[in-house]
């Protein structure tokens, strides 16, 4: 009984109360309201029929790109916020927040008007073989939410700031607030109120875009009142010349960050394409346990996120020994939770897709993959929670290598060898994703274990892990 967890067993509570929590819990709720706009799109949608699941599906697929990209810059943003305040330099951390906002909000403009005029022939790509009235659809899906893309930039890249700094309250209230608006300006479009007959499909992707926007306004509002006196953002800040020594900061981590999560939810888009010619209730059925998937591994997103936070404001003060710490820490509180969590839910996948479709041949296909994923969720958190804490680290590069050969040499290779190639079919391309997640997480372990992932923070002599361990000793006794 006597482990090595057990001897510090006081300073891992006082870790988890006192940095984990307070980071973690605001974060987990914020990402679930995030991820619920887009569920609750898909669910008033549903009863209207398969037809517009599936095109809201493969729709949702192509912005999830786009949505990878903004967020790897978020990240970058959020990184380099709490590296700065670390180092008690807050000047420096408005200054990432105010650049990053700039630069994305004129990169997705003019994203949005380049995806906007080809929208039909990127369905037709991403929908391969699907019926005409799914495509159709997709195309009206995409071309409303790909106005919502510079309010998206925005939200994303200002929440992160704000987390940087250690404010996770606030992008919860804010996301909070446009998940509320986006189900009730979404309800009345789509199904109308009083003499109205409402928007009908188009409705959905509309009611999100103008929810984006409200969110992105408060965001700036928040800013600019300076609830987080840190990061006081004033308009006309906005104008002042770019300082390029903080872009590139900002931008080293963010682009092998953005190019990782680009490219790994293109191949992610690929194996969507596999599944479209399968029919449209395989269709529906992937896009349904996807979404069920996400919600069950919102907390090991929620994890992931606060090890970057702590990690980059550990490194910061060159504590790096409790860096090491809170990582494995945090990796094995997630792992030993999320498996908890999806092997507790997996018996009830039928009646979670229930709340998605009324359709028996969907719910099928739902319970199976639920299943499936439960039984790999004790390797997610390698794979997922443990690049994270590396990025927070600044060791992006090596997370953008793994994912890349995760990604193109396994889930994509596999799953169409599996999927399509062997007739497995849409378990074929979810086992592909599977060994996708277990050559990640061996990756990722072995950096972890090997200390490699700190190679840009050299230790100094007189530190010692020890040292370092007891640091937090003293505030623990006043919060207890």
């Amino acid at each position: 009984m006597r482990t090595p967890w057990y001897a510090k067993r006081k300073s891992y509570r006082v870790l988890f109360w006192r940095e984990i929590t307070p980071l973690a819990v605001p974060i987990f709720l914020e990402n679930t309201c995030v991820l619920l706009m887009g569920v609750l799109s898909t669910f008033l949608v549903s009863w209207l029929g398969k037809e517009a699941m599936a095109g809201v599906g493969l729709a949702d697929s192509f912005n999830m790109v786009v949505m990878s990209f903004f967020a790897a810059i978020d990240l970058g943003t959020t990184v380099v916020v709490a590296f700065s305040l670390g180092k008690l330099d807050p000047k420096r951390a408005r200054e990432a927040a105010r650049q990053s906002l700039m630069i994305m909000t004129l990169f997705s403009i003019i994203l949005a008007a380049v995806i906007h005029y080809f929208g039909k022939e990127i369905i037709d790509v991403v929908a391969g073989e699907a019926t005409e009235e799914v495509k159709a659809l997709a195309l009206t899906y995409l071309e409303m939410t790909v106005l919502s893309y510079p309010a998206a930039a925005i939200a994303l890249i200002g929440s992160g700031a704000l987390r940087g700094a250690g404010n996770t309250k606030i992008p919860l209230l804010i996301n909070g607030g446009m998940n509320i608006l986006n189900i009730i300006i979404s309800s009345i479009l789509i199904y109308g109120v009083f003499s109205w007959n409402g928007l009908g499909f188009a409705g959905a992707g509309l009611g999100l875009t103008i929810s984006r926007y409200i969110g992105a306004a408060a965001i700036i509002g928040v800013l600019m009142t300076g609830m987080t006196p840190s990061l006081r953002l004033t308009l006309k800040s906005y104008f002042r010349p770019l300082n390029f020594a903080i872009i590139w900061e900002v931008m080293g981590i963010g682009i092998p960050a953005s190019i990782e999560s680009v490219l790994f939810n293109g191949g992610k888009l690929l194996t969507q394409m596999f599944v479209a010619g399968m029919g449209t209730d395989v269709i529906a059925g992937n896009f349904i346990a996807f979404s069920i998937a996400s919600l069950i591994n919102l907390p090991g997103n929620a994890l992931g996120s606060a090890s970057t936070i702590i990690t980059g404001k550990r490194l910061g003060k060159g504590q790096i020994g409790q860096a090491e710490r809170q990582l494995r820490h945090v990796f094995w509180l997630s792992t030993i939770g999320l498996t908890a969590i999806a092997w507790g839910s997996a018996p009830f996948a039928g009646l979670m897709a229930s709340f998605y479709t009324h359709e028996d041949d969907v719910k099928e296909v739902v319970k199976i993959l639920i299943w499936l994923n439960a039984a790999f969720m004790p390797i997610w958190a390698a794979s997922w929670v443990l690049p994270a804490g590396l990025k927070g680290a600044r060791d992006a590069r090596f997370a953008m290598w793994v994912s890349m050969l995760g990604m193109w040499g396994c889930r994509v290779v596999a799953g169409y060898t599996l999927g399509i190639m062997l007739g497995m079919g849409v378990v074929g391309v979810w086992l592909g994703m599977f060994l996708d997640w277990a050559v990640r997480g061996v990756l990722f372990y072995w950096r972890m274990v090997s200390g490699r992932w700190l190679w840009k923070y050299p230790r100094q002599k007189a530190e010692s892990v020890e040292t370092e361990s007891k640091e937090c000793l003293p505030n623990a006794r006043s919060g207890e």
